[in-house]
């Protein structure tokens, strides 16, 4: 069976490792030191058949540049990871994933007030990172998704990984 390492990156993101015997690993981005992230990649490349997701990210309409230039960044160096150490990886949208993970009852829809053409109408959009929560909750019920045991709230960011493991799992990449 196969390793998967499933990326959300950003400065607040996470990887989730998804061992060949079920075990779910967490690995938070916030503050990581990416040589111990390199060794540990290293010794599990060598030792396994490991194959990476990473979500495809673009830049923010209305982020600032130093924003965006430090997601960038931390997007940049993940992907050099995997290509010097040649693991092999595949980049994967959001819609993509999400399509493939949420059912119709996960769903959780927000209702906005927008003006088109001098008229105001009512838009109903999907709410992705409740949406993406009651995913995982349904798929992996034990599993916390707290950023650690002190945070009172869910992370956003290490559901979302864990979510993108289990698209490569399913998709058998």
């Amino acid at each position: 069976m196969r390793t998967y390492l499933a990326i959300d990156p950003g400065k607040e993101g996470f990887i989730t490792i998804r061992h060949d015997d079920g075990r779910f690993e967490f690995i938070p981005l916030d503050g990581c030191d990416f040589r111990a992230l390199a060794l540990k990649l290293h010794t599990l490349h060598e030792t396994r058949d490991l194959f990476a997701v990473m979500e495809e990210v673009h830049s923010i309409f209305g982020s600032s540049a130093k924003a965006t230039f430090s997601f960038g960044e931390i997007n940049g160096i993940l992907k050099g990871l995997l290509i010097a150490m040649g693991i092999p990886y595949q980049l994967v949208q959001p819609k993509t994933w999400q399509n493939e993970v949420w059912i119709n009852q996960d769903k959780v829809f927000d209702y906005k007030k927008v003006k088109v053409k001098d008229v105001e109408q009512t838009r109903k959009e999907v709410n992705t990172k409740q949406t993406s929560f009651n995913t995982a909750k349904r798929l992996f019920p034990d599993i916390d998704l707290r950023k650690n045991e002190r945070c009172r709230n869910w992370d956003n960011n290490k559901c979302d990984s864990l979510l993108i493991c289990e698209y490569a799992r399913r998709k058998n990449l």
